[in-house]
């Protein structure tokens, strides 16, 4: 097989981008067959005949920033064709697919008893049962114990206002300085003795 001239090559990837002119426009619903053109231009630096940088290629050539570019085929390659063609029909996070995975197959989504094909006419059940999964596959959060919480904010207070008074104490303070700091300690050595006898302990 002859190698290819700078002609052919450069017009391979004309031809590839030419399919896809609209990327910009695809507000990030890359598919499948996007990624795996992007990642062939990349991989295999076709994009060389036609610009001298990956990045000024995927600027000039098709209209979205290199990082952006490197995550459609990073995403594609860690999560698979079925998160770009799901992602076509109804917006979904990486995080989230790989939430939900276990229920997109080669003939669709399966929720409900049913599988639902990943085709336009089913974009609104799709949508639908992504939400539905994705709600039911968040854990529900531990109940917060206020009384646990009260005590997690009164210690981590006590802590910064002790680290303070050490590092007044460590200060060159004048007459009026330590005064003052000696006051301010009093204070709130009344303030807890008032707490502690309230308790009746």
């Amino acid at each position: 097989m002859e190698p290819k001239s700078t002609i052919d090559e450069a017009f391979d990837v004309g031809t590839w981008v030419g399919r896809k002119q609209a990327f910009a426009l695809m507000a990030g619903r890359c598919s499948a067959a996007d990624a795996d053109i992007l990642s062939k231009i990349r991989d295999e630096k076709l994009f060389l005949p036609v610009e001298k940088t990956w990045e000024d290629f995927c600027v000039k050539r098709i209209g979205l920033s290199r990082s952006y570019v490197d995550r459609i085929i990073r995403q594609h390659k860690e999560l698979g064709p079925d998160f770009s063609k799901l992602n076509c029909f109804t917006r979904i996070k990486p995080a989230e697919y790989r939430l939900i995975a276990g229920a997109v197959t080669q003939d669709g989504l399966a929720y409900g008893g049913e599988v639902i094909a990943l085709e336009p006419e089913n974009s609104t059940k799709l949508a639908e049962a992504v939400e539905a999964l994705r709600r039911d596959s968040i854990p529900e959060a531990d109940p917060v114990d206020p009384v646990q919480q009260a005590f997690a904010k009164a210690e981590k207070a006590v802590k910064s206002a002790i680290a303070e008074f050490q590092r007044l104490q460590a200060m060159k303070l004048d007459e009026d300085g330590r005064l003052k700091l000696v006051i301010a300690l009093e204070s709130c050595r009344n303030q807890v003795d008032l707490i502690h006898m309230s308790t009746d302990l």
